[in-house]
């Protein structure tokens, strides 16, 4: 196996010692079918704009990043930014295999919902996450970017904390796991061994009420009710001749469209009504976040052609 450092080249840390000063992964959730989220939180004072920032997974022991998501929206200071993965219904695989959507009350708390298949938070727990910002500056990592766990990194210090199948507790799979108080900034270099229990607790595996809000030491994001479940349904997609309209169930605030790299290419103030036809849109991939006068948001993924 190469050394994970080298895995990756080009990419720099960010700063030595850089605490409350970037964001970083503040939630892990790894559950049941495609039960999978991650947050966000911004330990600094000042709003973070996610333009720049992506999240890659490093599937399986990969020498290389898997697939990546680009983050769209703005991140309240000490507040926390939630990507959850995007599947809305069960996929038929084939041979009686079923992939199954998640959970609409996990879906509830998303800020952005991840991409189809194959998307970071389509991870196992043998699959490292790396945050980046500007194409190059690592801010965090989630696991170890190369290494192969087996079917998790584990609490067994013995073996470097890898799955050797001796019983050791898995901790990656099947687990919520949520970023010690004490922790104030990222991971920004590939770490000799991945001992998760340095810097998260766990909870049992389907639990993400805690999403939304997170303790830390440079200052902690308000407390939140359970969302209620938004609904956005944007048709035709894919949209031919770059127009589609946005229905929702709830009065809207405005309506953001962003292009595959982050960029925020339109937004819509539609005065609340529930119903609203865009046009004028060139052929490409974007990212529609749908933000209810209540404060929510549901974001879905259009191809346009």
């Amino acid at each position: 196996m190469r050394n994970s450092l080298l895995l990756l080249a080009g990419l720099a840390p960010a700063a030595a010692f850089a605490q409350c000063t970037n964001l970083f992964i503040s939630e892990y959730l790894e559950g049941t079918g495609n039960n999978k989220g991650v947050e966000f939180y911004n330990p600094t004072a000042s709003p973070i704009n996610l333009n720049g920032y992506v999240l890659q997974r490093w599937a399986n022991g990969e020498a290389g990043m898997s697939d990546e998501t680009a983050l769209v929206g703005t991140v309240a200071p000490y507040g926390t930014f939630v990507l959850i993965n995007g599947q809305t219904e069960d996929v038929d695989l084939g041979g009686g295999a079923i992939s199954p959507a998640c959970d609409v009350a996990m879906q509830a708390y998303a800020d952005q919902l991840d991409n189809p298949y194959p998307a970071p938070t389509y991870m196992n727990g043998d699959d490292a996450l790396v945050l980046i910002r500007n194409g190059n500056q690592v801010l965090d990592i989630f696991g170890k970017p190369g290494e192969d766990p087996g079917m998790a990194w584990t609490d067994d210090a013995a073996n470097g904390y890898i799955d050797v199948g001796d019983g050791a507790a898995w901790l990656t799979a099947n687990q919520t796991m949520v970023r010690k108080p004490s922790v104030t900034g990222g991971v920004t270099l590939p770490p000799v061994a991945f001992n998760a229990l340095l810097e998260w607790d766990t909870l049992e595996v389907n639990t993400w009420t805690g999403l939304g809000t997170h303790l830390c030491d440079c200052g902690t994001s308000g407390l939140v009710a359970a969302p209620a479940p938004l609904n956005v349904r944007i048709f035709p997609n894919p949209a031919e001749g770059g127009r589609f309209t946005v229905e929702a169930d709830g009065s809207v605030d405005r309506i953001e469209v962003y292009a595959a790299t982050g960029a925020l290419v339109r937004t819509e103030r539609p005065a609340a009504v529930r119903s609203v036809a865009l046009d004028g849109l060139v052929p490409g991939t974007y990212v529609v976040n749908v933000v209810f006068t209540t404060g929510g948001t549901v974001s879905h993924r259009v191809s346009v052609r």
